[in-house]
């Protein structure tokens, strides 16, 4: 099982801040965030265990992700 936290206006989106879930990659994962699609979710920065994660990787037991929307200003 896996955590998962969405922070920013992704949360906004999602309609909840934090889950839990047993999908086994961030490409599975991508395709089930609530209220998020999958083309939004991949401009998303993703960090598993506090460091930047590639869209590739493969979850392990206790695993915590964040997904947090990109930085922007002006």
């Amino acid at each position: 099982m896996i955590s998962v936290k969405i922070y920013g206006v992704a949360r906004l989106k999602a309609k909840v801040g934090s889950f839990t879930t047993n999908v086994k990659s961030m490409d599975e994962l991508l395709g089930i965030l609530p209220g998020i699609s999958r083309k939004e979710a991949k401009d998303l920065v993703a960090l598993v265990n506090g460091k930047p994660a590639k869209r590739n990787v493969q979850f392990h037991d206790g695993d915590e992700v964040v997904f947090l929307a990109p930085a922007g200003g002006g």
